[in-house]
């Protein structure tokens, strides 16, 4: 099984990404998962970094390259996102044809990046994330999304039953019905795909664990309205050391 590993990356990728990066390769690696036979897996990987300004341009690079591989799955993962070790790993067992991570967006106030299937915003609820619920969406992030490469096929056949010989573009930014603002290249694909009889689906067990790295402006009013759970913090490192210090006189 042939797994390529797509990021697009404007500028350094953060180091809490590449630590979950590389905790992930090793864990699904170490897994000893499975075919449907009962077989071990043998698994070849690859890492497609593409950076450009436009992220269209990344994204369609990275599938362009994933595709070219002959790569089986491609696992597409933002620079500036943190995940467990197994992520690959339950988003592979899910068995769906494209399944991936609710997230926040970057901003203040933030809101979920997944769209319901019946419309509107899907929220990572605290109930669904307990029940580890699977369930399908509109459209979802690419920061954390596992796509099964077979899709393709289904989006090259529909292409070619609507006359066109290409199943390209496959990203692309819209104005908003109000002409205000712009939706996300992603929201183009997952059109694309459910024209073509592709659906998507989020895990927002999975998605309960993954983090968006937000940089935010910090002000001396945020050291006083932290200050006590600084000194719990403090008090429990403290505690940490000390006892680390006792089990190593032992």
């Amino acid at each position: 099984m042939k797994i390529a590993i797509c990021i697009p990356c404007y500028g350094n990728p953060e180091v809490m990404f590449m630590q979950c990066l590389v905790n992930m390769i090793n864990h699904f690696t170490t897994a000893n998962a499975t075919d449907t036979d009962g077989k071990p897996l043998n698994i070849e990987w690859d890492v497609f970094i593409v950076g450009s300004s436009m992220l269209t341009e990344s994204r369609h690079r990275l599938t362009a390259e994933a595709l070219a591989w002959g790569a089986d799955y491609m696992l597409c993962l933002d620079a500036d996102h943190t995940f467990p070790p197994d992520t690959l790993l339950r988003l592979w067992s899910a068995n769906k044809p494209i399944i991936g991570c609710n997230y926040s967006r970057r901003a203040v106030p933030t809101a979920p990046t997944a769209c319901a299937f019946e419309g509107g915003l899907l929220y990572s609820t605290e109930e669904k994330i307990k029940d580890d619920l699977v369930e399908q969406c509109q459209h979802l992030g690419f920061g954390v999304l596992l796509i099964n490469m077979a899709v393709f096929d289904n989006l090259q056949a529909h292409a070619e039953s609507q006359g066109e010989d290409s199943f390209l573009p496959l990203f692309m930014f819209e104005p908003s019905e109000d002409k205000v603002g712009m939706v996300g290249e992603d929201v183009y694909f997952f059109r694309k795909m459910r024209a073509a009889g592709v659906d998507a689906w989020v895990d927002h067990g999975l998605s309960g664990e993954v983090g968006h790295i937000h940089k935010t402006l910090m002000r001396n009013s945020h050291a006083v309205s932290q200050r006590d759970d600084w000194t719990k913090a403090e008090e429990a490192k403290s505690e940490k050391l000390e006892k680390a210090a006792a089990e190593a006189e032992a």
